[in-house]
């Protein structure tokens, strides 16, 4: 809402409820801070303290203009490959450091602009601030605990966790792509990549493209206010192959064709509709996924050590296609001859 609206009505009702005080986030932030230089210096990190805080701040800095962003977008701008960049020329050789950096610059924006948007719901839904604040705190407590118990647990008990081939799905994609970046920009190091003289030098080049492009649409927008560049969004274009990797083709395609029917034919020729049950729609696709995957685990991987209808129903087309191209067996699209080198 712009400053110089009129508030609406869920903005005139909620005054009515007393805010969360100020001091309940500086005593969450302290003890949070308290417990990131305990695991920085307890343990053997070669991740200085200094660095630590410098993370805190760039998520600090960056939290406002990606909010902004993914309000009007609904896509959030990752700093993963910023905070690498930095921690990466500061810090060579150090993956930990560096992958302890990244969570901390990238992941507390991530996380406070979700908190900021459960409290947008709950705006609009009436919720007290003071019960959202909780039901936050306590749900992330209960979640992160939950989470390492079941990780110490699969770790244990499942054969051959995140491997390629483990026979029940179980391979880890985003896990390797995390581990994977803590070899690329901290074992080896952007030095070696991305400075003058280096194999991918070029790249480099392209940060200068992203600053300029929403800049050149800006200007073109205020000159020309009917322009077609107006709708023109760089940051969500930029950030649209965020998810490669781990997403390749197989996903891509269908949210493209997911999003073209449904954000631009429907919303075109059948308006009305549109408006009311998209995004209904949307959240009803989501759950319908989460329950699924309950139910076939339960029907069908579960019992029989998974066997059953294991050459029916298992083997439909929908469920196999997946495996049988060169994105799921990791094939190059050009390899390296015998006694070459790259780069």
């Amino acid at each position: 809402m712009c400053m110089n609206e009129h508030p609406d009505i869920h903005a005139r009702l909620m005054p009515q409820y007393p805010q969360v005080p100020e001091w309940w986030y500086a005593i969450i932030f302290l003890a949070m801070f308290a417990f990131g230089v305990i695991s920085i210096e307890v343990w053997d990190t070669k991740f200085p303290v200094k660095y630590f805080i410098l993370a805190l701040v760039i998520s600090l800095v960056y939290v406002i203009p990606i909010g902004m962003s993914q309000a009007i977008t609904n896509q959030q701008v990752g700093l993963n490959v910023v905070t690498e960049l930095i921690v990466g020329y500061a810090l060579p050789g150090r993956p930990v450091a560096m992958m302890m950096f990244k969570t901390w610059g990238y992941i507390n924006m991530a996380q406070a602009l979700t908190f900021t948007s459960d409290f947008k719901l709950g705006h609009y839904m009436k919720i007290l601030p003071r019960s959202m604040f909780w039901a936050q705190v306590v749900a992330t407590v209960i979640a992160g605990t939950t989470q390492l118990s079941v990780q110490v647990w699969m770790f244990t008990n499942i054969e051959n966790l995140c491997d390629p081939a483990q026979k029940d799905g179980f391979i880890c994609p985003s896990t390797e792509v995390f581990g994977t970046a803590s070899i690329i920009w901290g074992v080896i190091g952007p030095a070696r990549q991305l400075s003058q003289g280096q194999v991918y030098y070029a790249l480099v080049f392209f940060f200068l493209i992203g600053f300029a492009c929403p800049v050149i649409s800006y200007l073109i927008s205020w000159k020309w206010s009917n322009s077609i560049i107006r709708y023109v969004n760089f940051p969500v274009i930029f950030s649209g192959t965020g998810a490669i990797p781990p997403a390749s083709a197989v996903n891509y395609v269908p949210w493209a064709i997911v999003g073209f029917i449904f954000q631009y034919v429907i919303r075109r020729r059948h308006f009305s509709w549109w408006t009311k049950y998209n995004y209904v729609l949307s959240a009803a696709m989501d759950s319908g996924v989460a329950v699924s995957a309950v139910i076939i685990f339960f029907c069908l991987q579960y019992p029989m050590n998974g066997n059953i209808g294991i050459n029916k129903v298992q083997k439909w087309w929908g469920n196999t296609v997946p495996f049988s191209n060169a994105d799921s067996a990791g094939t190059p699209l050009l390899t390296v001859a015998d006694g070459s080198f790259f780069g």
